[in-house]
């Protein structure tokens, strides 16, 4: 197994939770992540990037990238 490194944006939790589920595109949605520590990240795609740029949501590309450490999977029953 190896590790990967994963990088997102960070958002407030007010702003992942206006946005969670809002359309920016035909096609594409939000749909942020929370990390270890229970902070909100917004992952993109480099397409997503691009799909995201001529819209009204483009400043949350302005968000400089962080490192983004997933939680623990929950324990199997």
């Amino acid at each position: 197994m190896y590790n990967m490194e994963y990088y997102g944006r960070i958002v407030t939790n007010e702003k992942a939770n206006e946005l969670q589920g809002v359309f920016f595109d035909a096609d594409t949605f939000f749909n942020f992540v929370t990390d270890i520590n229970k902070i909100y990240f917004l992952m993109l795609s480099e397409q997503d990037e691009a799909d995201l740029l001529p819209t009204q949501y483009a400043y949350l590309l302005e968000i400089p990238l962080s490192p983004y450490t997933p939680p623990p999977p929950a324990p199997i029953p």
